[in-house]
């Protein structure tokens, strides 16, 4: 199988044995593929899967039209791999972070039996973490007593003319360094200086930031991703020092802007504060995410 017109496509992988991963794929040629892991076979990488040529039963090209779902799926396959794993679950893994909850998740298409809870428990006990979380698009009927979330997808639906900007902002694209000290400022003393600096490497380098300045110092930022029309910003951060300042709609409009046509949207969890600002803003509620998590299991 010439497995080179899959390289940098998003891609379905279908094995033999009939377990299944997608993802965007790197083509490996065989030469690469054995002086770079004494794999002596043509691949397709996805993520840190290495997947030869002989394994493969088929592959099938997911370019599937424009939607805002599509676009979120594509922004998540920049930094894990979805793969089978039961009959109702799905994988989202990276090894790169692995101990970051929406990076590392089971995705579920039905109510998941008790075995295949237990199952995916155990997989992540394998792995050394200490947390599970299950997400899918219906809340579930029995949520093996994990805590509950749902985050919404709200696209903007209306004029930004009358938003109150903040005319002592230049929003620019932010140095590492300065991104760097903002989130650490922020959610290093939450999740820990270690996980945070990790985290924004990551993002880092497969996303594109815009920041907020007033004179030389960041004082806000979000991260974006474009895709056939479709724009999602995320990441929405503003110094606690600066608050109340009109930071937060100078950068959104900015971002609004930039996309120059798309289709915007972001994410809010249903429960907390911000989703009333940016319903106030003209973002309307488009569809939800059912999440459930523990970090005890």
């Amino acid at each position: 199988m010439n497995l080179s017109p899959y390289n940098d496509k998003k891609i379905k992988v279908i094995l033999h044995d009939g377990s299944t991963f997608e993802g965007f794929a790197t083509h490996n040629s065989f030469e690469y593929s054995y002086a770079e892991f004494g794999v002596d076979a043509e691949c397709l990488q996805l993520g840190e899967y290495l997947i030869r040529d002989e394994e493969i039963e088929s592959v099938e090209l997911l370019e599937s039209p424009a939607s805002i779902r599509n676009t979120e799926e594509e922004m998540a396959m920049l930094f894990s791999v979805r793969r089978s794993f039961s009959e109702h679950l799905k994988r989202w893994e990276d090894n790169e972070l692995p101990d970051k909850y929406d990076n590392n998740c089971f995705e579920y298409s039905a109510q998941p039996t008790q075995e295949e809870f237990e199952r995916a428990l155990n997989y992540q006990k394998e792995r050394g973490d200490s947390f599970i979380k299950l997400e899918g698009d219906f809340p579930l009927a029995d949520d093996f007593g994990l805590d509950s979330s749902v985050t919404l997808t709200m696209q903007l639906t209306g004029p930004t003319d009358r938003w109150i900007v903040n005319d002592e902002i230049e929003i620019r694209e932010p140095g590492y360094k300065d991104i760097k000290e903002i989130e650490l400022k922020h959610y290093g003393p939450l999740y820990g200086e270690d996980f945070a600096v990790r985290n924004i490497n990551h993002l880092f380098e497969y996303l594109d930031f815009r920041g907020a300045y007033i004179g030389e110092r960041l004082v806000g930022a979000y991260y974006f991703y474009s895709s056939d029309g479709y724009t999602c910003v995320d990441g929405l951060i503003v110094d606690e020092d600066f608050r109340c300042r009109h930071i937060a709609t100078t950068l959104l409009k900015h971002a609004v802007s930039e996309a120059s046509g798309d289709v915007v949207f972001l994410h809010a969890d249903q429960d907390d504060y911000p989703r009333k600002i940016y319903e106030k803003l003209g973002f309307a509620e488009v569809d939800k995410l059912y999440e459930y998590l523990s970090t005890e299991k």
